[in-house]
Order: C-alpha cells, then sequence, then structure tokens
C-alpha cells in the first residue's frame, strides 16, 4: 500500500496546482470522488494531497483495517 500511495504522492508533487482528483460521477456515485469510491473513504486522498505526510503514516492508517481484516477471514481460510 505504501509502495502505491508513495507513487501517487510523487505524481502530485511536481506539479501542485494539477487537479489530480478529478471530479466526474464514476459509475452509480455522484457524491463522492472516484478515488475515495474505489478505496473505500478519502484517507488515502487526503494522504496524498498533504505533502508532509510519509510511507509510515500511510501504514499507520491502514493498520486497523488490515488487522480487522485479518480476523474477519480466519473462520473462512481452508488452510493455515
Amino acid at each position: 500500500m505504501a509502495t502505491a500511495g508513495a507513487r501517487l504522492q510523487g505524481a502530485a508533487s511536481p506539479a501542485p496546482d494539477y487537479d489530480l482528483w478529478r471530479d466526474f460521477p464514476y459509475e452509480y456515485e455522484h457524491g463522492r470522488l472516484a478515488i475515495d469510491l474505489i478505496n473505500g473513504s478519502d484517507l488515502l486522498r487526503r494522504w496524498v494531497d498533504d505533502a508532509a505526510t510519509t510511507a509510515a503514516d500511510l501504514d499507520a492508517l491502514a493498520t486497523h483495517d488490515e488487522r480487522a481484516w485479518l480476523e474477519q477471514r480466519e473462520d473462512f481460510l481452508l488452510y493455515r
């Protein structure tokens, strides 16, 4: 996750005035940006937009959800 986020952040940094998050309807959604819908929240977009953030900050944002997913999947694993 951090690597992909860093690439997005790198794309945004050379041209801070460039509108990286185009505002257009995405599939059935008209009230949220496509990046927010695809990622499930605005956390990634806000992280990319903040030039002061680091890959460690993104990892910290994702840790809670990753742990929850690991717990939820346990009952469905065929092999451990």
